[in-house]
Parts: structure tokens; sequence; C-alpha cells
């Protein structure tokens, strides 16, 4: 029976037994499958996390980061806080603020109470960062309740702290505030702080019935002087007339200044008029006496004065200090190495008579158009950009007299703001040169000219409906005109000045700020203003080849001016090797001698009225 049973039939058979073990094991796998299916699974909780979901952008952050629980206790630093507070994120976590860190107010150094309340609503100020090490660094602290989805436990509030150290920032305004208020040679107070400082001693002296006296000095033939030795030379006998006018007054409590040029002045408080002359004639006698070199040789330098009382019936400090310049003057006059009082009837008389005139002068300039108007292109600073022709101007005023004998815009400009006569000028100039530009047709790019306004200008209430009123009557569009106010005139109203602003840009003109860096508080009010242009003063680019503070203010001035969006333009460009370093700074626009001296603005219209005309003759032919 076995034997019959062939190969064929012994392999039939083991392929069916492996089908049927294979069936059995698959039933037992689905039934333990569908079992698993309907077990009910259990996760183990996940750990609650060290830190919130943003740790690793935080680790990312320049700006400290510091979270705290609602009992100020460290929760989380990043890398930049650890390095601001000298420790590691192990060795606080847990532990009470005020033993990592202190929060002091900025002027009286004490701490700040309930600022990092973490209920409090989000805030932002400048303070004083104290760490454990009794470091100190002046921040702005941005304090941020965390909502709950957002904090490392979900059952306790926090709060945010953004801190960023402004150390670097507080230096540069330091550095930009000592060139503001400070002569550069002599370190006395420049020509401005000091008028300032004399005004705020008038009005003491209202006050308190106080009385002082304000000294003027000049240097005796110092042109001669300096065109023997050299600007080099004249500035080190600025420098040496500065300390020994220095040397006489009470520190801390009298306050010197460099006027311009070789004068100075000298303010002696609260002193007695016989003991301040002597003091006065030490200057002159001491000056005198020294042996002044340069070179190698020796120069006499002689010293004159003139003085004035400040007292309650002081009225002006720009008065005073005129007075005490014109008995400097008749000092000088006299035959110099002396000291003069101010004559007042014999000023007065002088004063009436200097009165008449400019007001007769300015008058019939306005009347007869005896002032030109001149334009210095305002170029662009990138190397293809640099290339092309002029298209953006400032405009400047001048004046010259029936005989074309040319006034400087010194002595007419302060006499007109002195008897308050700027905003018939302005207007002057407002229609002049719109009938000029009127004359411009389309084209590209559209050349925009600047136009400066006083703030007298804008103080009258009347002049910028007398402005709308002549863009619409000469029909020039509105984006060729840019309007410039100083940084000094934005600061006296800046809410007057806004509301002048916003009605000309509505209709598309633009607005620069010149003189940036200079005012009082620059960078404070910058984003207050809805300007285009920021213009850096002239004083800081003039020397940036050869001053790296001057540079590296010029740098911070065109980082702040781009982040603001604004255009920034650089003055005093003198030579080449300035346009290229603002090139590189990525200073937007320069304007200076070297790119074009001011030009008639006649003669600057002519290449776009010929651009335009050309354009007309293409269009024909074709």
């Amino acid at each position: 029976m076995i034997d019959s049973i062939s190969l064929y039939d012994i392999i039939i058979f083991i392929v069916l037994l492996s089908l049927v073990a294979t069936i059995v094991v698959m039933y037992f796998k689905k039934k333990d499958l569908l079992t698993a299916l309907n077990t009910p699974i259990e996760v183990p909780a996940p750990s609650t996390p060290q830190y919130n979901c943003h740790e690793d952008a935080y680790k990312l952050l320049p700006e400290t980061i510091i979270i705290l629980n609602s009992d100020n206790k460290i929760v989380y630093l990043n890398p930049a806080a650890e390095r601001m507070l000298g420790c590691k994120l192990r060795s606080v976590m847990g532990r009470p603020q005020e033993s990592v860190f202190n929060l002091l107010h900025t002027k009286t150094s004490t701490t700040l109470q309930n600022i990092l309340d973490s209920k409090a609503q989000e805030s932002e100020r400048e303070c004083i960062l104290q760490t454990s090490a009794n470091l100190t660094f002046p921040i702005k602290l941005n304090h941020i309740p965390l909502t709950p989805e957002s904090n490392t436990n979900p059952e306790e509030t926090q709060s945010l702290l953004v801190i960023k150290n402004i150390s670097e920032t507080r230096a540069l305004q330091s550095k930009l505030s000592d060139i503001e208020n400070y002569d550069a040679i002599t370190r006395m107070l420049n020509r401005r702080s000091f008028e300032a400082s004399v005004k705020q001693l008038i009005d003491n002296a209202h006050k308190h019935n106080a009385s002082h006296v304000l000294v003027y000095f000049s240097i005796d033939q110092f042109q001669l002087l300096n065109e023997t030795i050299g600007h080099a030379g004249g500035d080190s006998l600025i420098t040496t007339v500065g300390s020994i006018i220095d040397n006489f007054v009470v520190k801390n409590r009298d306050f010197t200044g460099r006027m311009g040029g070789s004068s100075f002045a000298a303010v002696f408080r609260d002193r007695k008029l016989t003991n301040c002359i002597k003091d006065v004639e030490g200057i002159i006698d001491t000056v005198n006496d020294h042996k002044f070199m340069s070179a190698g040789k020796q120069y006499p330098v002689t010293l004159s004065a003139g003085f004035i009382i400040i007292d309650s019936q002081t009225t002006s400090h720009l008065r005073a200090i005129s007075e005490a310049t014109r008995a400097c003057r008749l000092a000088s006059e006299t035959g110099g190495n002396r000291v003069s009082a101010y004559i007042e009837e014999k000023d007065k008389r002088n004063e009436q008579e200097g009165n008449l005139k400019w007001v007769i002068v300015l008058k019939n300039a306005i009347q007869n158009n005896l002032f030109k108007m001149y334009a210095q292109p305002i170029h662009r600073l990138t190397p293809d950009e640099y290339k092309k022709p002029f298209s953006h101007y400032e405009l400047l005023i001048r004046l010259f007299d029936e005989e074309g004998n040319f006034i400087s815009p010194d002595e007419f400009i302060s006499a007109a703001e002195y008897y308050s006569m700027m905003p018939a000028i302005d207007r002057w100039v407002v229609h002049n040169v719109l009938n000029q530009i009127n004359k411009i047709p389309k084209q590209s790019p559209l050349p925009v000219f600047a136009i400066n306004l006083s703030g007298q200008s804008l103080n009258d209430s009347r002049f910028l409906e007398y402005v709308l009123e002549e863009v619409k009557r000469s029909k020039v569009d509105p984006q060729m005109l840019c309007f410039e106010i100083t940084e000094q005139v934005a600061v006296e109203d800046i809410e007057l000045v806004n509301s002048f602003i916003a009605s000309l840009k509505e209709l598309g003109s633009s607005f620069s700020l010149d003189d940036f860096g200079t005012g009082m508080s620059s960078y404070g009010f910058l984003r207050t203003l809805d300007v285009d242009y920021l213009k850096i003063d002239g004083i800081f680019v003039k020397n940036i080849a050869t001053d790296e503070v001057a540079k590296a203010m010029v740098q911070s001035i065109s980082q702040v001016g781009h982040t603001m969006n604004l255009k920034v333009i650089a003055e005093y460009v003198e030579n080449a090797e300035i346009v290229e370093i603002l090139s590189e700074m990525g200073v937007d626009y320069g304007q200076g001698y070297h790119i074009s001296k001011p030009k008639p603005l006649t003669d600057m219209l002519k290449p776009h009225l010929q651009a335009a005309k050309e354009a007309i003759e293409t269009v024909t032919l074709d």
C-alpha cells in the first residue's frame, strides 16, 4: 500500500498541511489584533517642560530674556541674560529676582518698586540694571505679563522681561551732547550754549535781584596774525587764550564760551564790578605777557575786552551779548589791549540807526526783487546714481544791493529774524520759486526743490494757507516741493510743525529735517516728526576722513535714519574721500562743494527745461 504512494502525493500532502497551518496562525493573530484594538491604551502623562515653547527662539535673540513667576523668582534666562547677569540658569533657577539683579531709577539710583508685578500691564521704560556682582548697565526694559498658554507652568502667572543694554547708545548721546554744547578747540561752551546760559542767568537775576558781569573778549589783529602763522597756529593761539581766560574764572560758578573766530565771553556771577575788572585786566595782562611761539618764532598778542552788567533790568540775553560785543569793539578800535564799558546812550543811537537801515534794506529787497534764488544739488551717492544728472536741490536765498554788491546771509538773515521779517521773506521765496519751476513739464525723474522755512513762518497762522494757495495758483506738481525745517525749529513746537507737515504731505510734498544731531533732544523727538529726509549736520561730516568719533556719529545717525525708513543726506561733502566713505556707509545723498557749488536757480533749471524740450521734439518727429 505504502509502496504504491507516489512522490507527487507526498508533495500535495505537505502543501495542504502548510496551508492549514498558515490559516490557523492568521486566525489567532487576527483575534489578538481585534483584542488589542478594543483594549484602552494607557499613555503615561508627559513630564512638565522645563522652559516654555519659545525657548529655542529666545536663545537666538541678542536681547536679554528673563522669565519670572508670580513670586518674582527666576524661571528662565536665555544665554544673553546669563552673560549680562554673570550667572547660569541652573545656579539661579527658583531664586528670588532681587538676589540675582535689581532695577534702579536712572536719576536717583533707588530701587524701583512694583515694576515687576506679574499682574501689571505691559510697560516699557529706561532704568539701570544692577547685578549681584554690583555691575550696572543702563537698559531699556519691556515688561510683558504672559498669558497662561505661554507660561512654562499654565497654573501660575508669569512675566517676561525683555532687556536691551543701551550703554553704547548713552555713550554716543554723551558724545553728541559734548559736540553740541562745547567748542571743539577750547572745550569752552559754544556760542549757542553760552547764549542759553546767559538767558537762564537773566531769568535768575529777575527772580532774585542778582547782579552779574558779562565780558566779551577779542584777540587784536587776529586776522592778520592768522594769515601769517596759518590755521594750525591760529588754533593754537585760540586754545592758549581760552586757557588763560578759564584760569581766572571760578569753576562751577562762573562760565566761559567761545563765541566764534577769535572771540570769547565770560560771565562772572555774583561778583562786585571792581573785583571783576581786576580779573579782566589780569587776563589782558597775562595774554600780553605770554610769549606765544609758532614755527619757532615769537609773536606779540594782545586782547581787548568789553563788559556789561546783567541785573533785574536786563531784558534780553541777545541784547546783553550784543552790547558787550560793541564795548569790546570800542576797546579794540581805540588801540586794543584794554577793557571798555558799554556806553548806553551812544549805542542806543547807533542801534536805532542800524534798525532803520536793515528794515529799509529788507523791505526794498522784497519790493524790488533784489533777492536771488540759488540752488545746490543734493546728489545720490551710489556709484551708478552718482554718474547721473542732478535732480534734487536745496534752494538758497541771496541778497544783492542796488549796486549789485553781495550781502552775506549771516547779516540779513539774523537781521530779518531780529525784526520778525522772515515770514515776508519766506513768502517771497515761495512765490518766486513756484513761478520758476512751474515751467518744468513732467519728466523722469521729477526734480525736487527743497525750500527752507523759518520758525517765524511756521508760527504764522496764515503762512500755511499762503503756501497752499500759491501751489494751487502756480499749478506746480506738489511732489516737486520739499520743505526743510531745522531741528531747533521743530523742537520749539512739535505739534505745530507736525500739523504743517501733515497738510502739505497730503498734497504729495516731502519734508527734510535739517542740521540733525546738533539739537538738545535729537534722537528722542525724531520719531514724532513725519519727515522724509534726514540731513546730518556738516559739523560731523567734514572730518569723517580723519576723525573716528565723527565717523562713528555719522554712521550712527545714518543707521537711525534708515531704521525709520528715512533718506539720509550728508552736508559738507568737500572731497572725493568723503564721498567714498559716505557711500560705503550707505548714506543716500551728499551735498557740498565737491559735488557742486551753489549756482543761480535759473542755471540749474536749464537742463530740465532742455530735456523736456528735446523729449517734445522727439515725439513730434516720430
